[in-house]
């Protein structure tokens, strides 16, 4: 009978997730202003220019290569990174690309600034100048 019980426990607490599965938002935040950061490092280290491409489930990190874009040859940049636990991401479009020139300079000539949207957490927006990536403050 305990063992019923045990193994029981054992499969709701599996259903149920990590503990900390409603800040995925939070999350996500930190792990995109990381790699916004990482690939500016990257740009200024190689002097070449780098674009962030998202749509709302995901983003990815390119560089130019012969014939056009391709993905950054760092795989933490380069490969797709899927939004978890329900987030989506916008920046006033449904995707989009910004590209950092190897001067570290916004071809916009204006920093970037998405948002990422998920579950009952509210909105967090995130700012990149093509130096520094930020959290920033919620509007009030």
């Amino acid at each position: 009978m305990l063992v019923l019980i045990g193994v029981m426990a054992g499969a709701v607490g599996l259903s149920l997730g990590p503990a900390d599965r409603g800040d995925a938002v939070g999350r996500e935040t930190d792990l995109l202003t990381a790699r916004l950061n990482r690939a500016a490092d990257e740009a200024l280290l190689t002097g070449a220019p780098v674009a962030f491409v998202w749509d709302p489930q995901g983003y990815r990190f390119e560089v130019p290569g012969p014939d056009g874009w391709v993905p950054h040859p760092v795989s933490l940049l380069g490969d797709p990174h899927p939004m978890a636990g329900g987030v989506d991401l916008s920046q006033g479009e449904s995707d989009g690309r910004f590209v950092v020139t190897a001067d570290l300079l916004p071809e916009t000539g204006q920093p970037l600034v998405v948002t990422l949207r998920g579950g009952q957490i509210s909105d967090v927006r995130v700012q990149f100048d093509g130096v520094n990536a930020q959290r920033l403050a919620p509007a009030s």
